[in-house]
């Protein structure tokens, strides 16, 4: 009879404790679903915005660390590192960047879409592509575009490019680009 009684009490301890895990569950998916991400891997393609003496076309792999929005203010500030493939003709090259970004959701689309934004520093491991030079090894980024969520953590965008040495060498060719993206927050 004590073991009736006790499966009994074990039982009913079980169904109560799941009913509480239940709601403790409801609330952490809440919590979850309304939690900011802080981390972005994503892949960028990018081809020229004007025509070119070569076919060029980057190639870029980024990783993007988001800090707390900025008190008072929509924005939220960020970090981005990326390597990129520049492809000019046949030839190849690569680019090391790094740099801040910003992201400020726009007013009416319940924070699935985004204004961005982004400045970086970048090294070429090569600049002169023959037909096409860009002067040194050292240049700068900025670019403007738009994010949209495709699901939780996933999201597309569009963004224009503007990569140029700044007049730090003699000859300062610029690259404007149409970028396009694919990435995920994690």
């Amino acid at each position: 009879m004590k073991s009736i009684t006790l499966i009994m009490m074990l039982t009913l301890s079980c169904l109560f404790a799941h009913a509480d895990n239940y709601s403790s569950q409801q609330s952490l998916d809440d919590i979850i679903s309304n939690m900011l991400l802080k981390n972005t891997i994503g892949l960028r393609y990018g081809a020229p915005s004007n025509k070119q003496i070569v076919p060029i076309n980057t190639k870029e792999f980024y990783f993007q660390h988001r800090l707390h929005p900025i008190t008072g203010s929509l924005i939220t500030p960020a970090f981005e590192l990326s390597v990129s493939q520049l492809n000019v003709g046949e030839e190849k090259g690569y680019v090391y960047g790094f740099g801040p970004a910003m992201s400020i959701p726009i007013g009416g689309s319940n924070g699935n879409l985004h204004f961005t934004a982004h400045g970086k520093i970048h090294y070429l491991t090569r600049d002169d592509f023959g037909r096409k030079r860009y002067g040194g090894p050292v240049h700068w980024t900025y670019g403007f575009g738009l994010k949209t969520n495709l699901g939780i953590n996933t999201f597309a965008s569009y963004m224009w490019q503007h990569m140029s040495n700044g007049d730090v060498y003699e000859y300062n060719p610029a690259l404007e680009t149409h970028t396009v993206t694919l990435g995920i927050n994690f």
